[in-house]
């Protein structure tokens, strides 16, 4: 697996992104809010864990749980992120998580044993949209992107890095 190395930190992310992706990153990132039980969580993360991020800017899904990320990231220094771009990555992440899709994110500890994986959105979303008719599917992803199950991202998330 990749090491911190090669990837981009979220400020070189967002310097590589266009106008209007920054202006969509921004925005989201400002209503992100992290719970003050999972900053306690954040907090207490003693030994280094290591982020690695598979996304793109024009991403909706990782314009979505990227500010997480970073807001976890801002509150303790164990965490170390880095972005890379699926283009280039899609047998890796195949290999690996069974599939490329954006974003994932994949999590190591200090000695870069894998701890778990999180694939492009939060898995209790996943089984809800299998089961519900194409157009339900759709006003469950859009309700998604729209902040209503942020406590899922936040959780999945945090699950992954503590």
């Amino acid at each position: 697996m990749k090491n911190l190395e090669g990837g981009l930190s979220f400020a070189k992310y967002m310097e590589k992104s266009n106008q209007d992706e920054r202006n969509s990153q921004i925005a989201a990132y400002d209503n992100t809010s992290i719970s003050e039980e999972c900053k306690k969580d954040i907090l207490n993360i003693s030994e280094p864990v290591n982020v690695i991020i598979f996304s793109a800017a024009h991403c909706p899904d990782c314009t979505v749980t990227l500010p997480y990320i970073k807001k976890m990231q801002e509150l303790n220094s164990n965490i170390n992120a880095k972005i890379y771009p699926l283009k280039g990555n899609e047998k890796l992440l195949q290999e690996y998580v069974g599939q490329a899709r954006i974003p994932t994110v994949i999590t190591f500890n200090k000695d870069w044993k894998p701890k778990g994986a999180y694939v492009e959105i939060p898995k209790a979303i996943t089984e809800k949209i299998s089961r519900l008719p194409v157009e339900m599917q759709k006003k469950t992803i859009e309700e998604y992107r729209a902040g209503k199950y942020n406590e899922l991202i936040e959780a999945e998330l945090l699950a992954l890095i503590k």
